[in-house]
């Protein structure tokens, strides 16, 4: 893949560079201010370079010809990689962080050498770095074809990652050239512009920008502006008082990588220390990655709570009817196919509380694929990594399109650092702190 840069006075003239030069298909992966001119990074051949790694296995390559779209590209990349389960028991390692909106591939993908020994192998999960034949001992006689399984759906759930952040990188650009508000059409007096650059500088998406901008216009000064518009994210964003009524069973669900567990046993331990240690349980649910169970086991020791595992909906109803009678009882599922481990409680639990968890600088792309979760109504949304550098815009602005409660946030990944009550001007507070002193 190669890179270009685009150098010009305003965006405008930066985007018609690009359009003479590279046509309208062109992918902006980046747009930034440097010494007072746009910078636009443009990214060439992508197409031509997934092929030609694809063009490497015929079989991929057939499935190249008639892929029109990058995602369809890479899925049938992915395909190509990744035999039956019963053909090759070993699976590629992956890697559940967050993928941000600027996505630069240095190099075409490399398929997997059929020479490779077993030995030689990637571990099945990131939590294991032995060679296969270790994993497959302590696997407790789980066979090669459901570790296979796991994690071939684990590789599916990144190629779907990387196109939904495709997609939102493409509907950005759309509404970019279908909106000028923030490049002049609506455009704020002089004393207000560094505030505009702040919020364009700390990632605020270009659907919050227009309603921002209203605000800074009837404002009379910035600090009057951001006055303003922490009042009305404030009073738009519910909350719900959960930690003073935490009791009964909650389930806390959320990406792979969020801090789902950490969370769970942040919440036990306050609860253990507020009513007693034999009246909170925390239960691992269906979660089936390697070393997900002792992380939940060494929490839960930590929390100083008792810790159970159940893999299916039969297995998990049998321990609630043993520790039904305990004050509160934390579920923590997988991160893997969120959606139908939550059909499937909601179903089973049906009074049960259920908590989406997300980092509070996730990508907009990311939260938004959680929580437009179909036939699923989340009671509250709890936030991790809530620290001071953090700007929440992409969070602020999903809450108030999905006119989700919050509930509570965290700040360390430390079982210590309690879990603390947040609403909507905290929120606001957060993102609107530490704006670029350069600008404001």
């Amino acid at each position: 893949m190669e890179l270009q840069r685009i150098l010009a006075r305003d965006t405008r003239s930066a985007m018609e560079q690009v359009f003479n030069l590279y046509g309208e298909d062109a992918m902006i992966v980046a747009n930034n201010r440097v010494k007072g001119q746009t910078e636009i990074i443009v990214a060439l051949d992508l197409v031509s370079e997934v092929k030609a790694a694809l063009n490497k296995t015929p079989e991929a390559a057939n499935q190249a010809h008639d892929a029109t779209k990058f995602g369809e590209l890479i899925e049938a990349h992915i395909q190509g990689q990744m035999t039956s389960p019963t053909e090759q028991p070993g699976a590629a390692n992956t890697d559940h962080s967050d993928i941000t909106s600027e996505i630069i591939f240095d190099s075409a993908f490399e398929p997997i050498n059929d020479s490779i020994t077993r030995a030689k192998m990637p571990a099945l999960d990131p939590l294991v770095t032995a060679p296969l034949d270790s994993v497959s001992k302590a696997l407790n006689g789980e066979n090669y074809k459901e570790a296979a399984d796991r994690e071939y759906l684990k590789a599916r759930e990144i190629v779907d990652l990387v196109k939904q952040e495709l997609s939102v990188m493409r509907d950005e650009f759309k509404l970019s050239q279908h909106k000028d508000s923030w490049t002049g059409r609506l455009a704020v007096n002089q004393e207000m512009g560094p505030l505009v650059e702040a919020f364009n500088e700390t990632g605020m998406p270009l659907g919050m920008r227009e309603s921002v901008v209203e605000v800074i216009n009837q404002s009379t000064s910035i600090a009057d502006a951001i006055e303003q518009i922490t009042s009305a994210i404030g009073d738009e964003i519910e909350h719900i008082d959960l930690l003073n009524n935490l009791q009964g069973v909650h389930i806390i669900a959320g990406s792979s990588g969020a801090g789902k567990t950490m969370m769970a046993g942040r919440l036990a331990n306050q609860m253990a220390q507020q009513c007693g240690e034999q009246e909170v349980a925390l239960i691992s649910f269906n979660d089936l990655r390697i070393g997900a169970w002792a992380q939940t086991q060494l929490i839960g020791s930590q929390a100083g709570v008792d810790t159970f595992r159940a893999n299916s909906i039969e297995m998990l109803m049998q321990l609630i009817s043993e520790v039904g009678s305990r004050k509160l009882i934390l579920i923590d599922t997988s991160g893997v196919d969120i959606q139908s481990h939550i059909e499937a409680l909601s179903a089973a639990l049906p009074e049960a509380q259920k908590h989406l968890l997300l980092a509070a600088d996730a990508s907009e792309s990311s939260a938004k694929r959680q929580l437009k979760s179909d036939g699923v109504q989340w009671d509250s949304v709890m936030l991790s990594r809530f620290d001071g550098e953090v700007h929440p815009w992409a969070v602020i602005y999903l809450l108030l399109q999905h006119g989700l409660p919050l509930s509570v946030a965290a700040i360390q990944p430390n079982i210590a650092d309690q879990a603390m009550a947040i609403n909507g001007f905290t929120l606001a507070k957060q993102a609107l702190s530490q704006l670029p002193m350069n600008l404001v």
